[in-house]
C-alpha cells in the first residue's frame, strides 16, 4: 500500500474514532418519533401530534428522510447504532472535504481539526440532522473537485441537493455553493430542490428562521452570535485571507468563487451554528487557491512535511483513543440518556407509571425527549416549534416563556390547554411560586429531585 494510501486510511480511521459521540441531540427523540410515524403510518410527519400547543399545526417537515433512516436503524441496533452512524457519517464528511483539494496533506489536516475545534459547539451533540448539511456540503466540493477530470461528474450536483433538500434547511447554502462553483447547473438544482413532499413550502420554512414571530438569535442557544472570542477571530480571518485571495494572480472564476466568502462570514457572524460551514469555505479557498507564499512553502521539504503530517495524525488519534473515546464509553454506564441539559429521567420513570395521564406543561429542551419516552402524553412545547406562529401573533416558545414565568394569564394557559401535570426544573420562577403552597393554585406536588419537579393538577 502506498504511503498516501496508508495516511488516507489511517486519517478515515481517527475521523470514525473521534466522532463516536453519543447522541445528546435534544431534537432527538421527536426525529425518532416522526421516524416512527412515517414508516408505520405513511406519512411524512407533517402534521404536529406531539403538543398541544399549535395541536394539528401543519409543517413542511424537510427532515423527514433523516428520519425515515434513523428510526429503523435505533430501532433495531439501539443507540450504539445512532453513535456508530454519527462516526460514519463525520468521517466520510471531512474525508470528502481532505480529497477536494489537490496535495497540502499537513495543512488540511490542521483545517479538519480547526473546523472541528471552532464547530465543536455543533459537532458535540453527536448524530443530528444539521450534520447531514456538512456532509452534502463537502460532498459537493469534493465532486466540484473530481469533475476537473470527469465532468460528467457534474450531474450529481442536482442529485445531492435533492437529497439534501429531503434533509436538512441548509440546503440553501449549498444552491449558493453550486451558483459560484457551476453556476450553469445552479437551474437545475434549483429545480431538483422541488423533488419533496412540500414543493416551495420547504423555503418558507426555512424562510420563518430569519423572520418568524421571534428573533431565535435572542432565544435558541445555536442561534446566538459567536462569543466575542470566535466573533472577532472569524471577523479577521475573513479580512486576512479575503482580500490575500482577492489581490493575488488568479483568473475570474477563481476570484468569484473567493466572494461567496461574504456570505458565509455574514451567516457565521449572526449564528455560531454557521461557523462549520464557513470554515470549511474559508479552508478549501486558501488551499485550493493558495497565494504564493504558501505555494513556495508546500515545495520546501515535502518528505520533512509529510512525516510531520503523519506525526500529527497519529498524535490526533492517540488523543482519540485516550481522551474522546473513554467519554462515550462512560456515557452508557448512565442507563438514561444524559447530555449537558440533565434529562428528567427519574420523572420520567415516574410519570410512566401512573395510571392518569394527560397534558404535560414541559420544560423547552426536555420536549423532544419526552415526545420519545412518554408517548402517551402530549408536551406543550419542543424544538421544532420556535419559528411556527401562534395565532396570536407570537412564537410557541414565547408563549412558554410567558406561562414559565407566571406572567399575566399564565394559570388560565394551563386551562386552556387543559394540563395535568407540570414537569420543570426546580427553582424556576413557576416552582418558586408553586412550592411554599401549591393548593392555592390548584396543584399539588408529587414528585422532586435534583432535576425536575412535578406537580399534578388538583381534581376538586
Amino acid at each position: 500500500m502506498k504511503k498516501q494510501q496508508l495516511f488516507k486510511l489511517v486519517l478515515l480511521l481517527t475521523l470514525f474514532l473521534f466522532f463516536l459521540l453519543p447522541p445528546t441531540d435534544p431534537d432527538l427523540g421527536w426525529q425518532l418519533r416522526c421516524g416512527q410515524e412515517i414508516w408505520q403510518k405513511s406519512s411524512f410527519c407533517q402534521q404536529n401530534h406531539f403538543s398541544v400547543l399549535l395541536e394539528n399545526y401543519f409543517w413542511p417537515n424537510h427532515h423527514w428522510f433523516y428520519q425515515a433512516i434513523i428510526f429503523p436503524v435505533f430501532k433495531f441496533f439501539g443507540f450504539w447504532s445512532l453513535i456508530i452512524l454519527n462516526g460514519i457519517l463525520m468521517a466520510f464528511s471531512f474525508f470528502f472535504f481532505f480529497l477536494a483539494i489537490k496535495n497540502f496533506s499537513l495543512e488540511k489536516l490542521l483545517a479538519i481539526v480547526l473546523v472541528v475545534f471552532l464547530g465543536w459547539g455543533i459537532f458535540s451533540f453527536g448524530l443530528r440532522s444539521q450534520l447531514l448539511g456538512i456532509f452534502f456540503f463537502n460532498l459537493l466540493l469534493f465532486i466540484n473537485y473530481k469533475t476537473k477530470t470527469s465532468p460528467k461528474l457534474k450531474l450529481l450536483f442536482p442529485l445531492t441537493i435533492t437529497l439534501w433538500a429531503n434533509t436538512h434547511g441548509s440546503f440553501i447554502l449549498g444552491l449558493f455553493l453550486i451558483a459560484f462553483l457551476s453556476p450553469t447547473f445552479l437551474p437545475i438544482s434549483f429545480l431538483a430542490t422541488f423533488l419533496n413532499p412540500y414543493g416551495f413550502a420547504i423555503y418558507q420554512e426555512a424562510w420563518k428562521h430569519f423572520s418568524g414571530p421571534v428573533d431565535l438569535s435572542k432565544i435558541i442557544a445555536e442561534w446566538v452570535p459567536p462569543t466575542p472570542l470566535f466573533w472577532w477571530l472569524t471577523l479577521l480571518s475573513f479580512l486576512g485571507v479575503f482580500f490575500l485571495l482577492l489581490f493575488q494572480k488568479a483568473n475570474f472564476k477563481e476570484k468569484i468563487k473567493i466572494l461567496l466568502l461574504l456570505f458565509f462570514v455574514f451567516l457565521a457572524l449572526k449564528a455560531h451554528r454557521h461557523l462549520p460551514f464557513y470554515y470549511l469555505y474559508l479552508f478549501y479557498l486558501l488551499l485550493s487557491f493558495p497565494p504564493t507564499f504558501l505555494k513556495n512553502f508546500s515545495q520546501k521539504n515535502k518528505i520533512a512535511r509529510f512525516y510531520f503530517a503523519w506525526v500529527f495524525l497519529l498524535f490526533f488519534l492517540f488523543l482519540t483513543l485516550t481522551l474522546r473515546l473513554p467519554l462515550t464509553l462512560a456515557w452508557f454506564k448512565n442507563p438514561c440518556p444524559s447530555s449537558n441539559l440533565n434529562y428528567p429521567c427519574g420523572a420520567v420513570e415516574f410519570l410512566r407509571r401512573q395510571p392518569e395521564k394527560g397534558n404535560i406543561f414541559n420544560r423547552y429542551e426536555w420536549g423532544g425527549f419526552l415526545i420519545w419516552q412518554l408517548p402517551e402524553y402530549k408536551v406543550f412545547v419542543d424544538g421544532r416549534m420556535p419559528a411556527w406562529e401562534h395565532p396570536s401573533g407570537k412564537s410557541p416558545y414565547t408563549i412558554y416563556l410567558e406561562t414559565l414565568q407566571n406572567q399575566p394569564g399564565w394559570e388560565e394557559t394551563l386551562k386552556e390547554y387543559n394540563i395535568s401535570w407540570i414537569l420543570i426544573s426546580p427553582g424556576t420562577f413557576m416552582d418558586l411560586l408553586l412550592q411554599p403552597n401549591p393548593q392555592k393554585f390548584g396543584w399539588e406536588e408529587f414528585y422532586r429531585d435534583k432535576i425536575s419537579v412535578i406537580y399534578k393538577r388538583k381534581i376538586n
